[in-house]
């Protein structure tokens, strides 16, 4: 199966976003931020209600509840502006390159501009489907993005991935949130 396709700016920043959504570490990081700036002001108002200074106490409970509701629609954007950056300067020769995807029985051979390359099936750890991508994982951390758009077959890729035992994970419902 050959599989041709060009790759946008939209793309890199799905697969980070998606890379992140499912990334511990950021997990962690979104949740004790969240728990910082949520607690934090709540211990400065307690501490300003025993010196009993209200307009502090309410200044800093208003904050606390402001932060507590939005710190996590923060945290996204801001993430999703780091990745928009990043990928705008390290990626932009590679956005509307066509690039060509072999899938045979024991590889996948891939060429781009800059070369060509076989991963052998062995490396290969799963791949992700979103509604708008697959993203095949290899075991050195890197992925090959897949966009659907521009695709009329993506019944008969993900046939193709089942068929060699590679485990299709099934994301379709995912967004970054």
């Amino acid at each position: 199966m050959i599989l041709e396709f060009k790759i946008d700016e939209q793309d890199f920043l799905d697969y980070q976003l998606f890379a992140a959504s499912k990334s511990v570490r950021i997990s962690k990081r979104k949740r004790d931020g969240w728990i910082v700036m949520t607690v934090g002001p709540i211990f400065v108002a307690i501490s300003f209600y025993f010196t009993q200074n209200i307009a502090m106490v309410v200044f800093f409970g208003i904050a606390a509840i402001i932060c507590g509701i939005f710190y996590p629609k923060y945290f996204n954007w801001r993430y999703k502006k780091h990745y928009k950056t990043y990928i705008k300067e390290n990626y932009p020769k590679r956005f509307g390159q066509i690039e060509t995807l072999e899938i045979n029985n024991d590889n996948i051979f891939f060429k781009d501009k800059t070369g060509e390359g076989k991963i052998n099936l062995s490396e290969f750890e799963c791949v992700d489907e979103t509604s708008n991508h697959f993203f095949v994982k290899v075991s050195t951390g890197v992925s090959l993005i897949i966009p659907k758009k521009g695709l009329n077959n993506n019944d008969e890729i993900r046939k193709k991935f089942n068929d060699l035992e590679l485990t299709v994970n099934d994301e379709t419902n995912w967004r970054w949130k």
